[in-house]
């Protein structure tokens, strides 16, 4: 017989609550008056010195209550933000006015970050909208953080696919259940028990399947399993560097992204490295969001390792740094860190001459020009440039920079960090052409693999197109790399018949010139 929902509910919240995952389960938080309620012990506990000692009246609440109401997840997800990755609320007491904080992502499982766990909260209907569709609610299970439910979960058993869980919370949210204080929610998590998965929150008409997300672990093994989930990402710290690091805004699009798997164990794996000064590669497969992955990678280095004074973003020429500029604008809208594009080699100059801790997006070419030519030895700027620690994030590592351009910038830059990303390695096999004693592949170049996502754990993962392979050669061939079979006349003919007679229709050749598949032979001569 299959498990009840209630015994995977209890199963849930027991693994979150005991051993070192730091949730504390809250069974008296069951309806939107105890959530305010609760929230506002925990404000008030926070900011005993801004309140000087004096506790909110409730006109005074009313008003953090009014700021609260967020029109849309997106726009919870531009307050979370905060300032300094401190969330705040205003209060206008007499003729001061407080600055009350609401979280600080400074304080991530520490400092002033209270977590807790409830479930069977009653969402219940509204009464302006007496229709009978609407019915009261019982939410599962919810994670808040410093009272804010952040988090939001819904399970079903085994009987049931996870998607009905998905439709529930779009049924939800389409009846306005997620508002007041839940309208602050930023993620969910659907299971039933054998499948989990989680999404970023979003309008009713906005939720898709295909935004749900597996979890895998660093080896692209999935988790799957309710409890060895919850272990992975719902606990103390990764539940709240979910929400407070690895949550994007796309200002475009004006909705929020949570990384996926990969992404996250990527930028992980960068920060650990850079903890102790060591360098080193992604290999992530093309399409799978690298600008996404290096943004927040560029981003986090400088958030998280005060002793970097700029992180750049390194491009080629080819690769259009305003486009690139435009996505990482985009995504950095409602970040903590400026992202600054150069116009030109002045302009780099006087960005690394500032001392803001920034993001700068440039290219490969402005930097070599400006440490070739730009800088005079001796002079005051030439040594403040030179000494600067910086973290260098380049992307299409293997083709934007050299290996000689590595070693001329990284002469003048000695303290420098160096983070490729690529989604085609230079190996032993297809190393770059013999120069002198420079490196020859990525990792003579770059440093250890921190992390690998290839083009089959994206199939597998649905992230990326598949392909369609079919094997039209000779049959039996003990040694397929074996030219001599190839060469024969026979089958370079067949080739031809196969691709002009045989797949007229599939490569779409009656819809006319410009119209059809493009292609691409690759052939021995």
């Amino acid at each position: 017989m299959p498990e009840l929902e209630r015994i995977i509910e209890e199963k849930l919240i027991n693994q979150l609550v005991y051993g070192d995952s730091q949730w504390t389960y809250r069974d008296d938080l069951k309806t939107e008056e105890d959530l305010w309620k609760n929230f506002k012990y925990i404000l008030e506990q926070n900011n005993k010195d801004r309140l000087n000692g004096e506790l909110l009246s409730d006109s005074e609440f009313e008003q953090v209550k009014n700021q609260m109401q967020f029109s849309s997840f997106y726009k919870a997800g531009e307050w979370l933000v905060g300032e300094n990755g401190k969330v705040q609320v205003h209060v206008q007491r007499d003729t001061e006015r407080l600055h009350l904080v609401v979280m600080n992502h400074e304080h991530i499982a520490g400092g002033s970050s209270v977590y807790e766990v409830i479930n069977q909260y009653s969402a219940l209907k509204n009464d302006e909208e007496d229709t009978t569709s609407e019915r009261d609610r019982r939410f599962d299970v919810t994670l808040m953080i410093n009272g804010l439910p952040m988090i939001h979960i819904e399970l079903k058993n085994k009987q049931h696919s996870y998607m009905e869980a998905f439709h529930q919370i779009k049924k939800y949210i389409g009846e306005g259940k997620f508002t007041g204080i839940f309208s602050a929610v930023q993620m969910f998590v659907v299971s039933n028990g054998v499948d989990t998965k989680y999404f970023a929150a979003a309008g009713d008409t906005e939720l898709n399947p295909k935004f749900m997300s597996g979890w895998v672990d660093r080896d692209n093994n999935p988790v799957t399993d309710y409890i060895d989930f919850a272990k992975s990402v719902l606990r103390i710290p990764e539940a709240h560097e979910m929400i407070a690091r690895y949550t994007v805004l796309d200002e475009d699009a004006k909705r929020l992204i949570l990384l996926r798997p990969y992404q996250i164990h990527a930028i992980e794996s960068i920060r650990e490295a850079s903890k102790t000064s060591k360098s080193g590669f992604v290999w992530h497969t093309t399409g799978s969001g690298k600008t996404l992955t290096s943004y927040k990678a560029t981003r986090n280095l400088l958030m998280d390792i005060p002793a970097i004074d700029k992180a750049i973003f390194l491009i080629d020429r080819k690769d259009l740094d305003t486009q690139t500029t435009m996505a990482f604008q985009a995504y950095a809208n409602n970040d903590l860190v400026d992202v600054d594009e150069t116009d030109n080699v002045n302009d780099l100059k006087k960005k690394l001459k500032s001392g803001d801790r920034q993001v700068i997006v440039t290219t490969i070419q402005k930097m070599q020009i400006l440490v070739s030519k730009r800088l005079q030895e001796g002079t005051p700027e030439y040594q403040k440039i030179k000494n600067l620690k910086i973290a260098f994030v380049v992307d299409e590592c293997h083709r934007a920079v050299t290996p000689k351009t590595k070693r001329e910038l990284e002469r003048f830059f000695a303290r420098s960090l160096w983070y490729g990303f690529t989604g085609t390695p230079r190996f032993g096999e297809n190393p770059y052409p013999q120069m002198g004693d420079l490196p020859r592949t990525t990792e003579e170049l770059y440093g250890k693999c921190l992390h690998k996502y290839t083009i089959q754990n994206a199939i597998k993962d649905k992230a990326v197109l598949g392909f369609q392979v079919e094997h039209n050669g000779p049959k039996n061939i003990e040694d397929e790399t074996n030219t001599s079979a190839y060469d024969s006349e026979a089958h370079m003919l067949s080739v031809l018949d196969i691709i002009l007679n045989k797949s007229y229709y599939k490569l779409g050749f009656q819809n006319g010139k410009g119209q059809t598949y493009e292609g691409l032979l690759t052939t021995s001569s």
